[in-house]
């Protein structure tokens, strides 16, 4: 009788059909876990930008569109007014961010700071930040993308993505979207 050590065609089979069902289901959920790193990845650099702005503000009563003029300026960052800043390079996977307005008067004078996801993948939201509004920065997803929809509820703290779901006066004077390459 010979002593045969080892595995059938069959039990091999099924460990690799076992382990292809795991890895479809985990990772959606681990693209998920990225995409919301990239999300407090924006927000910590708009809250940044905001209050660079703030401190811009207070010397010289507006705000700025020329990245160069924060004291916080991103290395790389366009000098040009109203240059885009693109986070992981033009054809980065990363956010495009734009400061737009300078109107300092008031609350709804409609000047904040943008940043539209960009890049390849299914994701394609902005997340955005009026300067003289308190609270968190806003999330808007793209239309139609419930991708998107599902990241900006979970942003907003909400199970369903639905406009206006914390300040209904926030979107008063919204801001433009930088277009994605």
């Amino acid at each position: 009788m010979t002593n045969r050590k080892g595995f059938t065609l069959i039990e091999l089979l099924v460990v690799v059909l076992i382990i292809g069902i795991l890895a479809a289901m985990a990772m959606p959920a681990y693209f998920k876990a990225v995409e919301r790193s990239r999300v407090a990845e924006a927000e910590t650099m708009i809250g940044t930008v905001v209050q660079a702005q703030q401190r811009y503000k207070m010397k010289t009563g507006r705000y700025t569109t020329t990245w160069t003029a924060l004291d916080v300026a991103p290395a790389g960052a366009p000098s040009t007014v109203d240059g885009i800043y693109y986070t992981k390079g033009t054809g980065g996977n990363g956010f495009a961010m734009q400061l737009q307005g300078t109107d300092a008067n008031g609350l709804d004078n409609g000047s904040g700071v943008i940043a539209t996801r960009v890049g390849t993948g299914q994701y394609n939201y902005s997340i955005y930040k009026l300067y003289d509004k308190p609270g968190r920065a806003m999330c808007a997803p793209s239309e139609g993308n419930t991708d998107d929809e599902e990241l900006c509820a979970d942003f907003g703290g909400a199970d369903t993505y639905t406009l206006y779901i914390a300040q209904p006066d926030y979107y008063e004077n919204t801001l433009t979207p930088v277009a994605g390459d």
